[in-house]
């Protein structure tokens, strides 16, 4: 009997467990059957077309798609701000006095600033050089990129590039000079060469007299005293005076840039009753002041001195200028062109890369008399 029902035992639980393998046929039954069945007689069209195209199309779309989008747009964009690209802003603290070659120079850099996407702002010293380390200052609390200092002495203003330089804000130095290291105080200054231009105001007069004139005297009305450009072009003139041997300068007085200072100066001058033969004049400004003088003293100008004309040689390139050019009064113009802001903004460009920079960038002039003065008229300013 014991035996009877452990057979009976063996044999139920020997039918359950073939049921419950049925069982899990079933669920892969149906699947199979179904997809085999109709999608498989029906055509390989529709098993083959659907499970091929949507599990191919979602892990190439999302995977490669977005993946390989984002990737390749942040490291893009991250090491193109670092190719000279990041400079945003850049200030310009000028000698800021009234003459026409500051504002010109001044709207010629924010001209290039706008042209190169770069926020500009400009302060005036009114040639002031105790009110331009104020100004500079007050530059280095916004944090520019870059500081374009036009120096109003060579001294005075030399506090300014330690400022900067604590600030850690490059300086790019135009107009004049200044005492200081380039590569260490500052990246680099551009102006125009003073010294070469007072040796061409020294040609301009001796040329105009020629060897045969045994003493060419000369009065010199010169810039503001400190400036870099007062001290190149004096320097020039007397490199030019000491060169050709017959030529002395008799008088040397402050014109200071300015008509009426100019102006006062050579009535003084005449008042004293010294003998002269030339002018030259470190600005357009001076010379408009000398003719001005002269004229009142019924004395001749021009550029021949066999007829008794007084020789007026300058530095500039103003619209008044170019006309008293024009008009036979002023001989010749070394010019001193305010339009190089294309070549600060290079260097700044250059710089910003970790490219070299010259520690001095020359500012190339011209003469100007009666034979070339109409192809300048333009460029007055």
């Amino acid at each position: 009997m014991k035996k009877s029902r452990v057979v009976i035992l063996f044999l139920v639980c020997g039918i359950a467990l073939c049921g419950s393998l049925q069982c899990n046929d079933k669920p892969s039954g149906k699947p199979s059957g179904k997809p085999s069945g109709k999608p498989s007689g029906k055509p390989s069209g529709k098993p083959s077309g659907k499970p091929s195209s949507k599990p191919s199309s979602k892990p190439s779309s999302k995977p490669s798609g977005k993946p390989s989008s984002k990737p390749s747009s942040k490291p893009s964009s991250k090491p193109s701000s670092k190719t000279g690209k990041t400079v945003k802003t850049v200030a310009y603290s000028s000698v800021g006095d009234s003459n026409s070659w500051f504002i010109a120079f001044s709207a010629e850099l924010e001209k290039e600033a706008k042209k190169r996407g770069c926020n500009f702002s400009v302060t005036h010293a009114q040639s002031d050089a105790a009110k331009q380390i104020d100004d500079v200052e007050d530059i280095i609390a916004q944090k520019p990129d870059y500081l374009i200092l036009g120096p109003k002495d060579v001294k005075a203003s030399a506090p300014a590039l330690a400022i900067a330089k604590e600030a850690g804000i490059p300086v790019i130095v135009v107009n004049r000079d200044i005492v200081g290291k380039p590569g260490v105080d500052y990246v680099t200054k551009i102006y125009s060469d003073f010294e070469w231009i007072g040796q061409e105001m020294a040609k301009a007069v001796h040329d105009a007299f020629g060897p045969q004139k045994k003493l060419i005297r000369i009065v010199e009305l010169h810039g503001t005293a400190g400036g870099g450009n007062t001290i190149g072009m004096t320097k020039g003139l007397n490199k030019g005076v000491a060169k050709y041997g017959n030529m002395k300068v008799v008088r040397s007085q402050p014109g200071n840039f300015d008509r009426t200072v100019a102006m006062k100066a050579m009535e003084s001058i005449l008042a004293s009753k010294v003998e002269f033969d030339a002018v030259v004049c470190h600005f357009d400004t001076e010379a408009m002041g000398a003719i001005g003088a002269l004229r009142r003293a019924n004395r001749k100008m021009g550029s021949d001195p066999t007829k008794g004309e007084i020789i007026i040689v300058g530095n500039g390139g103003t619209k008044a200028g170019l006309k008293a050019v024009k008009a036979g009064y002023y001989h010749k113009i070394i010019s001193v062109t305010p339009y190089y802001a294309d070549q600060v903004f290079d260097a700044i460009e250059k710089h910003s890369k970790g490219e070299k920079v010259a520690p001095y960038i020359r500012v190339e002039d011209i003469v100007i008399d009666k034979s070339n003065v109409d192809e300048h008229m333009s460029r007055g300013f």
